[in-house]
């Protein structure tokens, strides 16, 4: 399998990047959890830690994190924002 070079445009914000360096400063962007149904649409998303199959990833260190994506979904001429959302416990990464 061939994978895509791909030039990722990532803006992290600085709540983001200390939430990802708190979480071991490893960063995934690939397809997001999807519910319902009917839909042929790929959402990106984000979470800490690496993919469970690197090999088929991308990689790029930003900001003293390292960023792993998914180039078979990374739009050419899109850049990406992540940001911390939540509270608590519940902070999580969102891919705007």
């Amino acid at each position: 399998m061939v994978i895509p070079q791909v030039d990722l445009q990532v803006d992290l914000s600085e709540q983001a990047i200390v939430y990802i360096k708190e979480h071991g400063g490893i960063l995934t962007i690939d397809e997001a959890p999807q519910t319902g149904c009917c839909t042929n649409i790929v959402f990106v998303g984000a979470h800490s830690g690496k993919p469970q199959e690197e090999g088929y990833f991308g990689v790029k260190e930003q900001d003293g994190i390292k960023i792993f994506y998914d180039p078979f979904i990374i739009k050419k001429d899109k850049r990406y924002e992540v940001v911390l959302e939540g509270l608590f416990k519940w902070k999580t990464l969102s891919v705007y």
